[in-house]
């Protein structure tokens, strides 16, 4: 069977594609690792005002929180790679990962963890 120019040219981008990607690939077809432990962690720089923005989020909502600066910390750059991040900020609730800021995403899994911290132990 031959392949058209077209086919072959589409097929060699896609492994081009995820060879390059491939650490990102991985990451998202095995469960990101929980740094957490049921808590809530920020991966965030100083200089982020999206990060501010999360920070200031986390305050108006009275919810305490462990910060790891992946600029200072190798910690904390070493579990914000295996998070699969490609930029801040990034927050880890309880295992939930939100990558970037989406306050609506951010705020509903906040809730989730609030509501199960909040329901008496089975």
């Amino acid at each position: 069977m031959q392949l058209s120019p077209r086919l072959k040219f589409l097929i060699i981008g896609a492994v081009i594609l995820l060879a390059m990607e491939w650490r990102t690939w991985w990451f998202y077809l095995t469960p990101p690792p929980d740094f957490s432990h049921g808590q809530v962690v920020l991966y965030a720089t100083d200089w982020c005002p999206y990060c501010e923005k999360t920070r200031a989020l986390l305050a108006a909502k009275g919810i305490p929180y462990q910060e790891m600066n992946i600029e200072t910390s190798a910690e904390a750059r070493s579990q914000y790679q295996r998070l699969a991040a490609h930029g801040v900020p990034v927050l880890l609730v309880a295992g939930e990962v939100v990558r970037g800021y989406h306050q609506q995403k951010m705020e509903a899994a906040l809730d989730r963890w609030q509501q199960q911290a909040a329901s008496p132990a089975k």
